[in-house]
């Protein structure tokens, strides 16, 4: 063969193996980044259910989580995906909602937070709580930071007792989910500096200031004041909150995803796949009307109690009705109201109702009425899975709440019940409207307004004082009465009947004449 030939053999033959050498290293090059890049592995995470935390952390938030994970296991959930967007709330019910997602580890429910935008505070205190966290670029976590409002109005941070609850609880979140303790925990110690170290030789680790000198003991190569090694990263009253690629970048992230459909891409299902445990329409309505009920009850007993004074209407009760309904909703969906509380509602009523009719007991029954009503709205508003224990802050201030919520129920009901005795008779109107209403119905007037010819102008007194309602004496017959124009009429003063009007007389008050001695 001629050695030009041999020539271009041996240089085709030093090329082909050069190619074959360097596809060999792409290839196990290749692999081997496969094999280091977790996102890209392939796992199976079997059924998904998907979870939305999109509001204030507070007791419906728990409430729902509750409701959605006990569904998820009655599913047959595998994974559990949780998108969280919220600026936090109670620390109560955030280590409520904390522990829920944190035990599913027990029942093989693997756990993974999704944050498209934001997850501060208590919402960062419950995303820790999962094995994955996933963020979009754009998102931010951190700042768990525990505050209060004084009655003053100024925001401060609370006292050192409840602050230590939120670092244990990030402290389990390290110690089970492998998370950076040093940096879960500078997002609620606003007291302490977190440090940089960087040993000789070795990466950068974050160290909380508390846990400072045990690091140091343990690594004696440290040198304490060399700035190349240990700098304060996040200073005192400097909380730590991450951007998506900072999260994930400090490994305080699993990864980035731009939207859910992209973590359902990266989870291997798409959205009809998921079990969908999204909050239901009738919760987000409870949820809406439980922010009104104070007042949904309070106007709810006001309409029944003018029903009950304007017979033949049927307005006022349909509206109670309607509020009362309403009310019932949103406490009963949040596991507020039980049948003893309901009780307690019904007989208050009913006893004030008995009050106003019969006048037995001489304002005993409207007594016991209103605190039988008012302890049942009081309950009505406190959780059931509180205990009385006066030393325990969250049963006091659940209970400073209810007491108030209740209060407001009752302030509208007293309110509403004045501006109708002081104006409703004043109303031309009105009395048109229901004298219509009577006519039409066949029902024009009950039993004292049939007695109206009889009963004007006939004096008698007062049986108790009238400011305005009471009870006045004519002849025999003792009868529910009201003064006109709200006067006040001191008890025993002889008066004189000048309308009938609403199940009742109207008097006024009158000075010369004598009291009848007729036999009603």
């Amino acid at each position: 063969m001629r050695p030009d030939i041999l020539r271009r053999l041996a240089s085709s033959r030093a090329w082909f193996s050069g190619v074959r050498l360097a596809g060999c290293i792409l290839l196990i090059v290749g692999c081997a980044a496969h094999a280091e890049d977790p996102s890209s592995a392939s796992t199976d995470h079997g059924i998904v259910g998907y979870i939305e935390v999109d509001d204030v952390i507070d007791r419906f938030s728990d409430r729902y989580l509750a409701r959605a994970i006990e569904q998820a296991q009655a599913k047959g959930v595998d994974t559990l995906l949780v998108r969280i967007d919220t600026d936090g709330g109670a620390v109560h019910y955030a280590r409520s909602m904390f522990k829920r997602i944190l035990d599913l580890e027990a029942d093989g429910i693997r756990t993974i937070a999704f944050i498209d935008f934001r997850a501060i505070s208590a919402g960062a205190l419950i995303a820790y709580a999962h094995e994955e966290v996933y963020l979009s670029e754009t998102a931010s976590i951190g700042d768990i930071g525990v505050v209060f409002q004084s009655s003053e109005g100024e925001i401060k941070y609370a006292p050192e007792k409840i602050e230590t609850v939120v670092r244990t609880l990030l402290t389990q979140a390290a110690e089970q989910r492998g998370w950076n303790r040093g940096m879960l925990l500078k997002m609620t110690a606003h007291k302490q500096s977190l440090y940089r170290i960087t040993p000789p030789g070795g990466s950068a680790e974050y160290v909380i200031e508390d846990d400072l000198p045990e690091f140091l003991a343990a690594h004696p190569e440290v040198d304490r004041d060399d700035p190349n090694q240990v700098i304060v990263y996040r200073g005192p009253d400097r909380l730590l909150t991450l951007t998506g690629l900072e999260a994930v970048a400090f490994g305080m992230a699993t990864g980035n995803v731009a939207d859910l459909d992209a973590m359902h891409e990266r989870l291997g299902v798409t959205g009809d796949d998921v079990v969908d445990l999204s909050p239901r329409g009738i919760e987000r309505a409870a949820w809406a009307l439980s922010r009104f009920a104070p007042i949904l009850a309070g106007l709810a007993v006001l309409f029944l109690l003018f029903e009950l004074k304007t017979p033949g209407v049927g307005l006022w009760v349909a509206l109670a009705a309607l509020l009362g309904t309403g009310f019932l909703l949103a406490q009963y969906s949040l596991d507020l109201i039980e049948n003893v509380e309901l009780l307690l509602i019904v007989i208050g009523i009913g006893l004030i109702a008995a009050e106003m009719y019969t006048m037995v007991g001489g304002g005993l029954l409207g007594t016991l009425g209103g605190a039988a009503g008012l302890t049942g709205l009081v309950l009505a508003f406190l959780p059931n899975e509180l205990t009385f224990d006066f030393e325990d802050p969250v049963f006091v201030d659940a209970l400073t709440d209810a007491g108030f919520n209740g209060a407001t129920a009752v302030g509208i009901v007293l309110v509403g019940a004045l501006l109708i005795i002081r104006y409703l008779p004043r109303s031309a109107v009105l009395r048109r409207r229901l004298a219509v209403t009577g006519e039409v119905t066949a029902t024009s007037a009950g039993p004292l307004e049939a007695r109206a010819g009889e009963l004007m102008g006939r004096r008698g007194k007062a049986a108790e004082a009238l400011h305005p309602g009471g009870t006045v004496r004519l002849g025999k017959e003792s009868i529910r009465a009201r003064a006109e124009h709200g006067a006040y009429v001191p008890a025993g003063a002889a008066v004189e009947v000048v309308s009938v009007e609403f199940g009742e007389v109207v008097v006024r008050s009158v000075t010369g004449g004598s009291e009848e001695t007729g036999s009603g």
